[in-house]
């Protein structure tokens, strides 16, 4: 069974509108899952809100006593399965031989999620979090794109948070991080302390406190600067800050945002730089800003797919 058919099955399993073959065939799939260790858990809700509808299942279901109960107790998870299947807006992947779980935002999408010990954190666009199913023991967690970390205090369990160029580990503090494939990483810390670990020099650890950043280049230091302004939070606002961005670096900053490809006539163009604030603007208003300041053209080739060359000369 395919597992669009499960879930199509499942929500007439939970409105108790199966014929007696559906309900075989949902409760077969059910425990052949079960035998496997099925690689798909629901994590959106709280367990007081699972136990709650745990609860409303079981007094609707009306388990028998004796030998029956068991089978009418796995009845009521499946159902429970269902209703976590088709009540929430996203699923966790996990692998079952190192159970790890990953969360993840979608191109154009900002999500808040909560970890295991009470942390929280906002996913920015086309990025990911992957963490150990014993995170509450085990505060290890890899990111790849950017995220704003608020961090519960924990001395006995200090948090660690890896990217592909670097290792921060912090006891109780926020900050961000931003770790895009191919562009330079940044972290930002807003408050407490964060220890960082360059993995291209292992021996090189920078301290962060308030209002500092490190910025990582290839193939040189990261550079320590101070900065109290609020801007790098921006995005978390569905606000978009350039200040002396490249268009290289814009580019990517509006295909995680808008799931949009940018491309440009010349490499040269890429590096050119633009600053400039846009707060909950449509892709088309920022192009043309862009494009009037550096004397460019847009061209939009298809729904996802925009070039951008050099306004011709008069």
């Amino acid at each position: 069974m395919q597992k669009e058919d499960f879930l199509t099955l499942a929500q007439k399993y939970v409105q108790n509108k199966c014929t007696l073959s559906e309900k075989e065939a949902v409760e077969t799939f059910f425990f052949k899952q079960t035998e496997k260790e099925q690689n798909i858990i629901i994590l959106s809700l709280t367990q007081e809100k699972r136990n709650a509808i745990l609860h409303k299942i079981n007094t609707t279901i009306n388990k028998p006593k004796g030998k029956l109960q068991k089978r009418y107790s796995n009845m009521g998870k499946i159902a429970a399965i269902a209703i976590l299947f088709i009540g929430i807006s996203f699923v966790i992947t996990q692998s079952t031989s190192t159970n790890r779980i990953t969360q993840s935002a979608a191109k154009g999408e900002i999500k808040t999620l909560f970890l295991p010990d009470g942390s929280q954190l906002v996913l920015n666009g086309n990025s990911s979090v992957t963490y150990a199913t014993n995170f509450k023991n085990n505060r290890k967690l890899d990111l790849k794109g950017e995220a704003y970390f608020k961090v519960v205090r924990n001395p006995k369990s200090p948090f660690t948070v890896e990217t592909p160029q670097f290792k921060i580990k912090v006891l109780g503090t926020s900050f961000t991080i931003s770790a895009y494939e191919n562009y330079p990483n940044t972290i930002r810390v807003l408050s407490g302390k964060v220890t960082v670990n360059s993995k291209e020099n292992p021996n090189h650890n920078v301290l962060l406190t308030k209002n500092q950043q490190l910025r990582f280049h290839t193939s040189q230091l990261p550079l320590l600067t101070n900065n109290t302004r609020e801007d790098f939070l921006a995005w978390t606002k569905n606000i978009i800050v350039l200040e002396n961005t490249s268009l290289g670096e814009t580019a990517a900053i509006l295909k995680n945002k808008f799931n949009v490809t940018i491309l440009f006539e010349h490499p040269e163009l890429e590096q050119l730089r633009i600053t400039g604030k846009f707060k909950n603007e449509n892709i088309t208003t920022i192009l043309n800003s862009i494009a009037e300041v550096k004397q460019l053209e847009i061209h939009v080739q298809n729904q996802n797919t925009i070039f951008i060359r050099e306004k011709p000369k008069k």
